[in-house]
């Protein structure tokens, strides 16, 4: 009789996979709300529309890119998850609707329930950050997809729900509009492979406390917080507040700024004929920064790459700044002016004055 194969003799393993979709259950919050129709393991998601006159979707899909290895090489998965949802939820907001629901993609090599459980409570806990829905996803092994067993990627997306006339984009944003912009937490979720090779450049390993490595603690940070464990500060989520200042009004245009830094990024929100002109000596980025540069990024590229400090932009009505300012203060961002809208001329969608502080 010829040799019979199995699914788990081809490195699949079905028993792994029903174990880590146990320990989820027992684990995700963020799957349980009034509008959610049934539960964990069925086909597809089920959701009620809350009632809107004009309602529209926005979505959007991202990745966490290479941040993942840098999980790898700490040996700790419970935050990139948070990465992954605020990397669609973010993009969703900045175009003023409200997420509802995310779901995720996990890829590995081989199922191990555990680090599943602790990626996907990840995205469980940047769902309740960001007040959405974890409606589902899923797990896949792919054994001899990567180069070994424990490599893993995420991917997901999130959509959210609008009224059609409350949308924001460059088509409000007018001359004169000030820019507000919303700390950021750190590097986020961008720019990794440059951060990485730099690491390689400079024997630098992860577990290196960050001040052996050159660089200075922000305040509160313990003495003992390693080079990982500051690359690996989740990405802020700033859904909620967005939220709130749509609801206050005088919002014409956000931007997530993330990879392509700020020519990128804030590019997209203002219409052709005008420019954001930022300040740069109007924030203070966090310390990360300041060694990255010293690193060997020059200031330019930083602020072509990284976020530098400000995780998200948005042009605000002149006369609702201070009404702004409050409500991402009550929302527990801090916030501050950066800049305005002007007349671009020949130049650029994005110009700067004043001088970074790194």
């Amino acid at each position: 009789m010829a040799d019979e194969f199995t699914y788990k003799d081809a490195g699949v393993d079905v028993e792994a996979g029903n174990a880590a979709v146990d320990l989820l259950r027992q684990r995700l919050k963020s799957t349980r709300h009034p509008f959610v129709l049934g539960g964990l393991g069925g086909f597809g998601g089920v959701m009620r529309l809350p009632r809107l006159k004009d309602p529209v979707l926005v979505a959007g899909t991202d990745g966490v890119g290479t941040k993942v290895l840098i999980a790898k090489a700490m040996d700790r998965f419970d935050t990139v998850g948070i990465d992954l949802v605020a990397m669609s939820v973010n993009d969703v907001s900045a175009c003023g609707a409200v997420p509802l629901f995310f779901l995720d993609y996990l890829v590995t090599g081989k199922v191990e329930p555990e680090k599943v459980a602790a990626l996907v409570g990840g995205v469980d806990e940047g769902c309740l950050r960001a007040q959405c829905v974890l409606l589902g996803g899923e797990t896949a092994e792919h054994p001899g997809h990567f180069q070994a067993d424990d490599d893993f990627d995420m991917a997901g997306f999130a959509v959210g729900l609008a009224e059609r006339d409350e949308l924001w984009g460059p088509q409000l944003v007018r001359a004169g509009d000030v820019l507000v912009g919303l700390d950021s937490s750190g590097v986020h979720s961008n720019g990794f492979s440059l951060v990485r090779r730099l690491l390689e450049a400079h024997a630098i390993d992860v577990h290196t406390p960050f001040t052996e490595a050159g660089g200075a603690l922000a305040p509160g940070q313990p003495a003992a917080t390693t080079v990982g464990d500051v690359l690996l500060t989740p990405t802020a989520i700033y859904s909620p507040v967005l939220h709130d200042l749509g609801h206050a009004g005088g919002v014409h245009a956000a931007a997530h700024v993330t990879g392509g830094g700020f020519p990128d990024n804030v590019g997209r929100a203002v219409p052709e004929g005008l420019a954001a002109e930022l300040d740069l000596a109007s924030w203070s980025p966090p310390p990360v920064f300041a060694w990255l540069h010293g690193l060997g990024v020059a200031k330019d590229e930083m602020l072509r790459t990284f976020n530098c400090g400000l995780g998200m932009v948005v042009a605000v009505d002149p006369e609702r700044v201070a009404q702004s300012l409050a409500v991402i203060a009550k929302g527990g961002h801090a916030a501050r002016v950066v800049g305005e809208v002007v007349a671009r001329g020949d130049g650029d969608a994005v110009r700067y004055r004043g001088d970074l502080a790194l």
